[in-house]
């Protein structure tokens, strides 16, 4: 047994990535979109994310203290991938290290958000364990790795370890260690029954009709404020008029501002969330007369930036970056903000899930709400 203890300095970053090691911490941060939606996808593979530069065999064990203040955290080996804290949509958890199948896999993969999280990865040669917080989450002894004709070859090359984080996340890395045995990781499997995944917002029952309270009912309650204050922030915004509509299991809030052309949404996930706002692409008819009834994001930022553009940039940066999931896509929205230019997934405009993503939505909205009044004939 040779048990590695990571010294966080010698990660490698690749791709868009800002990180920093301070105060025996690892501080990462993404800066442009991974397509962690998209593991169905073969070519799509996670571009931005941090490394170490030699490769580890099987058996293994890889032991990680992290803590992320937002969905979602994703270690990665060889071909592989297991994903930590991220929204109940999330249908592609797990893959396989040699053989990655890109279908639907859930298991329980939830974690306290700014809270350090004790994560253990155990690859044996017939047996794979995830175990959080001392907490058994998953057990397996059918995974396409065990039996792949190749293994043996590929095991003796080694397999490379990452770590990726979602765009906005805030990732913050405490320990790594990674032990290689002899023979066997020597797994112990409790036998008792495992945590079921969660995939859905749990906030509604089976059958329930959804309440806009209780759909937000299981978020930390400074985020049901923050909800709750924008909820009412809305009705304020004349002549602007949005319709609050929500998605009959509790998974969505949408506001619809009809006239203009623009929604923001709000997606519940128990006690996280995403949202983001968009000018949305009507789509009745064939796809060749899909279009937008106003898209003025171009006109809100170039507003924004006269008047602050470190504000504006930072918005710009915001925009949830086209992962390139189809090559004709008619959702992907070309945007620029001076001499920057970017291709956009749905022109989404993501905030972040603070106080902070709040503020920016307020001022953004403002900025529409004053574009409108001074358009207005």
């Amino acid at each position: 047994m040779i048990k590695h203890n990571i010294d966080l300095k010698k990660f490698i970053p690749k791709g868009q990535v800002t990180y920093e090691y301070k105060e025996n911490l690892l501080y990462m941060t993404t800066n442009r979109s991974i397509p962690t939606q998209r593991f169905d996808k073969e070519h799509l593979s996670i571009n931005s994310y941090i490394s170490l530069p030699i490769k580890y065999k099987l058996p293994l064990r890889i032991d990680i203290v992290a803590k992320i203040d937002a969905p979602g955290l994703y270690i990665l080996l060889g071909k592989g991938h297991v994903n930590f804290g991220t929204l109940w949509s999330d249908n592609r958890r797990i893959d396989d290290i040699v053989s990655p199948v890109r279908k639907t896999f859930h298991y329980h993969n939830h974690i306290n958000l700014n809270e350090f999280t004790n994560i253990s990865l155990i690859y044996d040669f017939k047996e794979m364990q995830i175990m959080i917080n001392g907490e058994e989450r998953y057990y397996s002894k059918k995974e396409k790795y065990m039996k792949f004709k190749g293994f043996t070859e590929i095991n003796t090359k080694g397999f490379e370890v990452k770590i990726a984080c979602d765009k906005l996340v805030n990732l913050c890395v405490k320990s790594v260690s990674i032990t290689e045995y002899k023979d066997t990781c020597g797994i112990y499997h409790s036998k008792i029954e495992l945590p079921v995944a969660i995939t859905k917002n749990e906030a509604i029952a089976q059958g329930e009709k959804p309440t806009f309270e209780k759909c937000i009912s299981l978020l930390p309650l400074d985020m049901q404020s923050e909800i709750t204050d924008i909820d009412e922030y809305f009705k304020t915004l004349k002549p602007l008029k949005f319709k609050r509509t929500i998605e009959k299991n509790g998974n969505k809030i949408t506001y619809i501002e009809s006239q203009y052309g623009f929604s923001y949404a709000i997606y519940l996930s128990n006690d996280v969330f995403d949202h983001s706002l968009q000018w949305y692409i009507i789509t009745n008819g064939k796809p060749e007369t899909w279009h937008r009834k106003a898209d003025v994001m171009e006109e809100i930022l170039d507003r924004l930036f006269l008047k602050s553009p470190n504000f504006a940039e930072r918005m710009f940066s915001n925009l949830d970056d086209c992962v390139g999931c189809y090559k004709n896509c008619l959702a992907r929205t070309k945007y620029k903000l001076r001499d920057n230019h970017k291709d956009v997934c749905h022109g989404k405009l993501k905030f972040k899930m603070n106080k902070i993503g709040f503020e920016d939505l307020r001022i953004f909205i403002l900025e529409i709400k004053q574009f409108v009044q001074e358009t207005i004939k």
